[in-house]
């Protein structure tokens, strides 16, 4: 493992995590796990990541947990299911990507989730994961600062790069970069 992460590490030039999705789904079949983001104030933002991953992606399914604004989000013309993600179910589609952004670390049981993902890749897709760094500068010095991290009350997890490679063995996923 000491030797493998750090052949797997790649240092990302973007400077968000829109900008990285964008580029991974352009022209792609994609399912985007989470899309709601808390709230539809996103909604209307222009830096939206569902918004901006359906505008790069050829085919865009959203799958959130939160019924209401799933339906508000379809009445606006975009294609998003209320599904939970964890589930067994088979939404019987496939896609080239699998973006699971800032969701896994909301969620009880990450390795159904990711097997949900594998169900509905099409052969050669990949899952894209993104989840707060714990090793981030920003959380030492809240640390350092205020003596606690606070950080979002739904959060049940942080995963370090050693975690996501046990979570890829467990799912049968090949953990390819973090």
């Amino acid at each position: 493992v000491r030797r493998l992460l750090p052949v797997l590490r790649q240092v990302q030039t973007h400077t968000d995590l829109t900008g990285f999705a964008q580029e991974c789904v352009q022209g792609k079949r994609v399912l985007d796990v989470g899309v709601v983001s808390h709230s539809a104030h996103y909604f209307e933002d222009a830096g939206w990541r569902h918004g901006k991953i359906v505008a790069s992606a050829s085919y865009c399914v959203g799958l959130d947990i939160l019924e209401p604004l799933v339906q508000q989000l379809n009445q606006q013309g975009y294609n998003v299911r209320c599904m939970d993600a964890t589930s067994e179910e088979d939404m019987g589609e496939r896609f080239d990507v699998v973006f699971i952004g800032d969701v896994i670390e909301h969620v009880e049981n990450p390795t159904n989730l990711l097997r949900f993902a594998k169900r509905h890749l099409l052969p050669n897709g990949r899952i894209l994961v993104a989840t707060p760094n714990p090793f981030s500068r920003k959380f030492f010095r809240r640390f350092f600062k205020q003596g606690v991290v606070v950080v979002n009350l739904d959060h049940l997890a942080w995963f370090t790069p050693t975690m996501a490679l046990e979570l890829a063995r467990r799912t049968g996923l090949d953990f390819c970069a973090y």
